[in-house]
């Protein structure tokens, strides 16, 4: 299964028992295999009615909405089917007890941290070696031609038993150690990848220490400040990025950011979706009206993963370019060719399975997410301890 994307003008409609897209620009009428959508994802001004969303319900399909500009506009969210209500129950109790919560919350701040530290330490060794050539994996632990069709997609069991495997790796450990002291004196004017990597060390050494929510969000977040000054190191050519700028994104990167965070975002909602789990129930970013909130919790640890090395690979190869963006709003935003290569790098990125190193399987990014949600359900039912996932490679 898989994601379909509509990003022309027209409308979709249900016949025959499946999906069709009629475009408005070329008149002609593309079936979908419905049997074969994982989620839908609708961009720009397209017609759809209660029959066809129905359809989706019955067929267990979240439809993602984007407006014309890329931005997001909402989820269909199909009624659940996975009802759990001793899970709903486990989920409201950790959210409402400070020290259950503080927990999964201490656990997600590490792993992004974890997350981010491999993606500048990986930069650092390539700008040491002077290696520009490209933006590939290291070879022997990353497949960038997905799942062989002829060794079929892991099962859950398969999955959760090559990544649990995969977590008794000594290298697994966190690269920082938890300290008390929070003064810590990030040097100001130094951006090279190795102060970066040593600022984000240091204080991710302070997540443990956090008491609240509040504060742990504000050690986050300078973790993610000071991990975005990187990137003036990693992104090569004449790319302006001087900080993180939202609604509206000011230049071509932050407008990928957007957007690549929203399509995390809109993946993981999927994701969850097909767990016991609650997307409305979260435990680092606050729950609120109108968003799925477990869904921004799952995608911290996966953005550097994910869209992070999306972005780095499409613009050092140069596969974008500045004829890709729109800058005549007040802001930056995609046109359709860029949505296009940027949708297909992340579909990509998706796909790409990781070889474990001792029992020889493909695992997903996108099943990894899956898993994720799997070991948060046997947290909650306090069948083990929340260890977030941490790349081993």
């Amino acid at each position: 299964m898989k994601n379909y994307y509509v990003l022309s003008n027209g409308r979709v409609r249900r016949s025959q028992n499946t999906l069709f897209i009629d475009q408005e620009s070329t008149g002609q009428k593309k079936p979908i295999p419905v049997e074969d959508v994982e989620s839908l994802y609708l961009f720009g001004e397209v017609d759809i009615n209660t029959k066809v969303l129905n359809f989706l319900s019955q067929k267990r399909i979240p439809l993602h909405v984007f407006n014309y500009y890329g931005f997001y506009a909402g989820t269909y969210y199909p009624r659940e089917y996975l009802h759990s209500g001793y899970m709903l129950v486990q989920q409201v109790a950790h959210y409402s007890d400070p020290e259950k919560r503080i927990i999964i919350a201490r656990e997600t701040v590490r792993a992004s941290a974890h997350s981010m530290l491999k993606n500048i330490s990986y930069y650092a060794r390539r700008l040491g070696s002077k290696n520009q050539a490209g933006d590939d994996e290291p070879k022997g632990e990353i497949n960038l031609e997905g799942v062989p069709v002829s060794s079929g997609v892991p099962t859950d069991e398969e999955t959760e038993e090559t990544v649990d495997s995969a977590e008794t790796i000594d290298d697994l450990e966190d690269p920082f150690v938890p300290q008390a002291d929070e003064s810590v004196e990030l040097p100001e004017g130094n951006s090279s990848l190795s102060s970066i990597q040593e600022s984000i060390t240091r204080l991710a050494g302070l997540i443990t220490a956090q008491p609240s929510i509040s504060e742990l969000m504000g050690v986050e977040g300078k973790m993610r400040e000071r991990y975005y000054e990187g990137w003036k190191s990693i992104i090569q050519g004449s790319w302006e990025f001087e900080r993180r700028v939202r609604r509206p994104p000011d230049n071509e990167v932050n407008a990928l950011i957007s957007f690549g965070n929203s399509m995390l975002y809109t993946v993981c909602t999927s994701e969850i979706y097909r767990t016991q789990l609650t997307p409305t129930i979260s435990y680092l970013h606050e729950p609120g009206a109108r968003r799925f909130s477990l869904a921004l919790d799952v995608s911290e640890l996966f953005k550097p993963l994910i869209v992070d090395r999306a972005i780095f690979r499409l613009l050092n190869t140069k596969q974008l370019n500045e004829g890709h963006f729109d800058k005549t709003l007040d802001g930056c935003v995609l046109n359709d060719a860029g949505k296009r290569l940027y949708i297909a790098a992340l579909e990509e990125r998706l796909n790409t399975t990781i070889r474990h190193r001792r029992l020889g399987r493909s695992v997903s990014y996108r099943h990894l997410i899956r898993l994720e949600c799997y070991k948060l359900v046997r947290h909650l039912t306090n069948i083990e301890s929340y260890h977030a996932f941490r790349a081993w490679w």
